[in-house]
């Protein structure tokens, strides 16, 4: 049974969460139009530099709020049905309840439950079937089943998470800290065969997985500029003006920053985990396998140099942008070691190994890219969408929205980074310097393929 217990551990470990759907938004206007923001704000504003000089929209119109509040109504769901006072005794997160199911805790951790789920995927059961005989093992995971991917899977991101500087004429000085990890998974074709297809595990047969993990933050100063460079001499001076002559935002706008990275943690690991069994298969006790190499900084010694550019072509109601990040970030780590990490079956044991010391080490940031693009039109309708892509995979949006005095309507489709196709559709409510936003949209969990529906609500401060 031991060789049992091992296969259903290797088959816990897969289910962990795949790519990751588009970046969590708390904003009900951008959700309702399937994840796409139209106004100069979000996405637009933070991975094209240009924008940094385009003014928000103000007005009615497709104004971006300066705050939104978002209204978590799925909280207050999540602990009706676990008492936050009885959390420790809940079933839901007790091991040792029958109840207990990983996978939906799991869900709970990836897609946290701030909005309330109107539609919420089944969560495959914990029942799994056991063939045994005197030399086979066949495992039936159930519905289970459809949670094991067919390719390399995993999580990760590349992001920012601070920005302190000034600036004066175009120009800004600032201190930004980033943050890089990437973690993913491979089946090899026998184990994914055992867990998928259920086929019987063979004797004097080998079964791993793949791993591969990175992550890596520090801090960059940076130096960037951002302004308009071309402006059309028919451009008047009413600034927000939205209407089919040109207005005081036309133009072509251009955007660049130039980054140092100061690295200050580093760490890789590489390695299979798996085990072989004999034969027959019970005859023996299965031979449980790990053997991986671990790269680590010995201090903070990473550096290195990356740029951002963008461009935005504002003419009249229509204007179009492209922009990418952290181009040709490279990073030189000059005190790493490497390190060999190996269980010993025999000793039941780890053991490291010191392969190399004080050895430089280069690695990279992903490229993050935008393109986007929005048409406004003076009845009160905005069209637009992009294409996105944080170095998980490529994002597609496109949205509209339509306002009619105070109200607001509004939809879109998107194609997450699992290349299937997700809704959205919502409203708002605009009074004066508030505004109240629903938006409904459909998402596939990380662990299920099968698409969810959740209502965001928040609120808009103009």
């Amino acid at each position: 049974m031991r060789t049992a217990g091992i296969a259903l551990t290797l088959a816990a470990l897969v289910l962990v969460p795949r790519a990751a759907d588009a970046q969590l938004s708390f904003d009900a206007r951008r959700l309702g139009m399937g994840g796409v923001s139209l106004g100069r704000d979000g996405n637009a504003r933070r991975y094209n530099p240009a924008y940094r000089a385009v003014k928000n929209l103000s007005g009615g119109g497709t104004g971006a709020p300066r705050i939104t509040i978002p209204v978590p109504l799925g909280l207050y769901d999540f602990f009706r049905e676990h008492p936050i006072n009885q959390l420790t005794s809940d079933p839901a997160f007790n091991p040792d309840s029958a109840a207990f199911n990983p996978i939906e805790l799991m869900n709970i951790v990836l897609n946290p439950p701030i909005f309330l789920d109107i539609r919420k995927p089944p969560t495959p059961t914990n029942n799994v079937e056991f063939t045994i005989g005197k030399n086979q093992l066949i495992m039936n995971l159930g519905q289970t089943r459809v949670l094991i991917p067919d390719h390399s899977f995993g999580f990760g991101t590349s992001g920012r998470l601070v920005d302190m500087g000034f600036g004066f004429g175009g120009f800004n000085l600032s201190v930004m800290g980033f943050v890089h990890y990437d973690l993913s998974f491979t089946l090899d074709s026998a184990l994914r065969s055992v867990l998928k297809d259920t086929v019987p595990v063979r004797p004097d047969s080998s079964y791993f997985i793949i791993t591969d993990a990175i992550a890596q933050t520090g801090l960059t100063p940076t130096l960037s500029y951002a302004g308009r460079i071309w402006r059309p001499a028919t451009a008047d001076s009413v600034p927000g003006q939205t209407g089919p002559n040109a207005n005081a935002d036309d133009g072509v706008y251009l955007g660049a920053a130039a980054h140092y990275y100061f690295g200050a943690t580093y760490g890789r690991g590489v390695g299979p985990a798996g085990f072989t069994v004999g034969d027959p298969i019970f005859g023996n006790v299965p031979t449980v396998l790990f053997d991986g190499l671990v790269r680590t900084s010995n201090r903070p010694n990473g550096r290195g140099i990356g740029a951002d550019v963008g461009i935005a072509w504002i003419s009249g109601p229509f204007e179009v942008g492209i922009g990418a990040n952290d181009i040709g970030a490279e990073l030189t780590w000059s005190d790493t070691k490497i390190q060999r990490i190996l269980y010993d079956p025999n000793g039941d044991s780890i053991s490291t190994t010191m392969l190399s010391n004080h050895v430089e080490t280069k690695t990279k940031l992903p490229i993050s890219y935008i393109a986007n693009a929005a048409l406004r039109m003076g009845t009160g309708t905005t069209v637009g969408g992009d294409v996105f892509n944080a170095g998980r995979g490529t994002v597609i949006h496109v949205g509209a929205e339509q306002r009619w005095g105070p109200f607001a309507a509004r939809g879109g489709v998107a194609r997450d980074q699992r290349k299937k196709i997700q809704f959205g559709f919502g409203g708002g409510l605009r009074l004066g310097a508030f505004g109240l936003d629903v938006g409904i949209w459909t998402h596939s969990p990380s662990l299920s393929d099968q698409r969810a529906m959740t209502m965001a609500t928040s609120i808009s401060v103009y």
